[in-house]
């Protein structure tokens, strides 16, 4: 079969690589669609520490050094205004907005606003990492929100829950 792929850019041609659609990218038969986001799924505390993730220690477990993502897709994204990037959790994004000077601040805001990064979910953490209880749930997503809207003036309208652990009965209901 023919792959058409579909990445999520800021391209208004459904038809064209690199598109933003609304349905598949190619409705002829035998197409299989591939749609690619790139987003943050970094967990805070599975297999290590949130230092041994934020800072890439400890790699004999998992390579992972979260920081080193964000620093990436800002540069990225800075570099070329087809790029975007969705953030998910909060844990380690607010640690490493907390280290940034002004200048770096002040790109994401401009990325943020034009649409290249995006937050969705918003908590912050997967509630499967951390909420035991429904009340916990809605704290962890509280937290990230405010968060965000006291940064960046925006809400997460998007609830994502893509960790394949699954989720809990009362997750749609919170999110919706």
């Amino acid at each position: 079969p023919h792959v058409s792929v579909c990445i999520p850019t800021q391209k208004a041609d459904p038809f064209q690589p690199g598109c933003i659609t609304k349905g598949s990218p190619s409705d002829e038969p035998g197409t299989i669609n591939i749609h690619i986001v790139a987003h943050s799924h970094d967990d805070v505390g599975w297999l290590k520490t949130v230092d041994q993730y934020y800072y890439g220690a400890n790699n004999s477990i998992q390579h992972a050094g979260v920081q080193y993502i964000f620093d990436t897709v800002v540069e990225q994204c800075a570099a070329n205004p087809d790029r975007r990037f969705t953030i998910v959790e909060q844990a380690f994004f607010q640690r490493w907005w907390n280290e940034q000077p002004e200048p770096v601040r002040a790109k994401v805001h401009r990325l943020v606003t034009k649409g290249q990064i995006v937050f969705i979910n918003g908590g912050w953490s997967m509630h499967d990492e951390a909420c035991t209880h429904y009340v916990s749930m809605v704290e962890n997503t509280a937290l990230g929100h405010r968060f965000i809207m006291e940064q960046f003036g925006v809400a997460p309208r998007i609830g994502w829950q893509i960790d394949p652990f699954g989720h809990s009965a009362v997750q749609g209901a919170l999110l919706s």
